[in-house]
């Protein structure tokens, strides 16, 4: 696997989670379900313009 299908893969990983933690807050309420999804969509997006090396 080269570094650009890793990045790709490592976004796909961070965006998954924080499609989880949404869902989590969507059962719960739980404002921190939506500071860890911010969290993971940030980072998503630093890897995604390379900024993660």
């Amino acid at each position: 696997m080269n570094n650009k299908e890793a990045s790709i893969n490592k976004v796909d990983e961070l965006v998954n989670r924080a499609q989880l933690a949404i869902n989590d807050w969507q059962c719960s309420g739980d404002v921190d379900c939506l500071e860890k999804a911010a969290a993971y969509l940030r980072a998503a997006m630093m890897e995604a313009e390379g900024k993660n090396e």
